[in-house]
C-alpha cells in the first residue's frame, strides 16, 4: 500500500462560489492554499514528506479567520505555486496508486473539487480512509471528549512541539496517532464506500428489505425523480409502489414516505444520502414494513409538515406586507 496522510489548509470568500460539474450546479467548500503531506508504513512511520503553499485563483484574497487559524499571510498566498503546478506537484509526489488517509472526511472533497476546477482528473485518489473511523475503534470516544486533532493528541500524550492549523504538522501529528493505532488491521478492515451507505441506512434495521446502492449521480433529488431509483417493488409479491407526495427528512441526509402495494397493503421506502467526493451522490434504499410506531410517526411527522409548507405558501401568496 502507498498511504498517504496529509492536511490542507484552504481559503473560502466572503460570498459563496458555485461552479458546473457535468450539468450539476455545485458549491465550491474551498480553495485549497496549503498542502502538506507524509508518506508512511504499516507502522505509522514516515518515509518522506511534502509541503507546498499554493496561490489561489478564485477567492485570491485570504478571509480573515482562516488568516488568524492558520497563521498565513496574503503574502504567503501571492507567493504560492499556482494552483495546476501545486497540485500536479502533488500528484507527482503521491503516485497514481497513493492512497490518501486523513483526519476526518472534510479534505479529500475539497481536493477533488480543486483537482476539476484546474482541469486535472478528479477521480484521483481512487481510495482514501477516515482515520477518526480507525482511532474510535482503538479508543471509544467517552462523554466530553472531543474529536479535533489537538484534543487527539492530548488525550494520548504526544507532544505538541508545532502549531496546529499547518499543513504539514496537522500531517505529522496524525501520523503519530496512526502509530498508536492497528493501522494496517483498520486498513485491511476498512469498508468500502457501498457498507458504509448500507450501514449508515440500515443502522441495525433487521426488518429492512430490498436494500440497493446507487453510485456516482450528480442531482441530489434522484431519489424522487429518478426512475432507476424511484420505481420500488413490493417485496411481497413484486407490484409496483406508489409513494405519497410527501417525502420527509429522516437525521441529516436520509429521506422516506409511505408506499402502497395495490395487493399487500403500506410500505415505507427509506433513502440515505451521501456525497463523499465533494462532486457526486450515493443513494441507499431499502423498504421496510409497517409498525404502529412506524404509522404513528409518519401521520404525526406529514401533518407538521404539511401545515408548515400551507403556512409558508399563504406568506407567499400575501406577498411582502404594505409599507404604512
Amino acid at each position: 500500500m502507498n498511504l498517504i496522510v496529509f492536511d490542507l489548509e484552504w481559503n473560502i470568500g466572503y460570498k459563496p462560489k458555485t461552479f458546473t460539474y457535468h450539468g450539476a450546479e455545485l458549491t465550491l467548500r474551498g480553495e485549497i492554499i496549503q498542502i502538506g503531506a507524509v508518506r508512511i508504513n504499516a507502522r505509522g512511520d514516515v518515509l518522506d514528506t511534502f509541503e507546498v503553499n499554493l496561490r489561489p485563483r478564485i477567492f485570491r484574497k485570504l478571509q480573515h479567520h482562516i488568516a488568524k487559524v492558520t497563521g498565513l499571510s496574503q503574502g504567503d498566498l501571492d507567493s504560492g505555486l499556482p494552483m495546476r503546478e501545486g497540485l500536479q506537484k502533488f500528484i507527482d509526489w503521491a503516485g497514481p496508486d497513493a492512497e490518501l488517509a486523513e483526519w476526518g472526511l472534510d479534505d479529500v472533497p475539497v481536493l477533488k473539487q480543486n483537482l476539476f476546477l484546474v482541469g486535472l482528473d478528479e477521480r484521483w485518489p481512487a481510495h482514501w480512509y477516515d482515520l477518526q473511523r480507525l482511532f474510535l475503534q482503538a479508543y471509544p470516544r467517552k462523554e466530553g471528549e472531543g474529536m479535533t486533532l489537538e484534543s487527539v493528541v492530548d488525550r494520548l500524550g504526544i507532544p505538541k512541539e508545532e502549531p496546529f492549523h499547518h499543513a504539514l504538522d496537522d500531517a505529522l501529528y496524525t501520523a503519530k496517532i496512526c502509530r498508536k493505532l492497528p493501522l494496517a488491521e483498520g486498513l485491511a478492515a476498512y469498508p468500502t464506500e457501498e457498507e458504509q451507505l448500507r450501514e449508515a441506512l440500515l443502522d441495525a434495521d433487521a426488518a429492512a428489505r430490498d436494500v440497493r446502492v446507487f453510485m456516482d449521480r450528480l442531482d441530489h433529488d434522484d431519489y424522487r425523480n429518478a426512475e432507476e431509483l424511484n420505481a420500488v417493488f413490493c417485496p411481497e409479491c413484486g407490484a409496483r409502489l406508489t409513494h405519497d407526495e410527501v417525502w420527509l427528512k429522516r437525521g441529516n441526509t436520509g429521506y422516506y414516505t409511505r408506499s402502497t402495494c395495490p395487493y399487500c397493503g403500506h410500505w415505507y421506502v427509506r433513502f440515505k444520502l451521501s456525497r463523499r467526493d465533494g462532486l457526486h451522490w450515493s443513494f441507499a434504499r431499502c423498504t421496510c414494513p409497517p409498525t404502529p410506531e412506524a404509522d404513528a410517526r409518519w401521520k404525526k411527522q406529514r401533518a407538521a409538515f404539511v401545515e408548515r409548507l400551507r403556512r409558508r405558501q399563504a406568506r407567499d401568496a400575501q406577498g411582502p406586507a404594505d409599507e404604512a
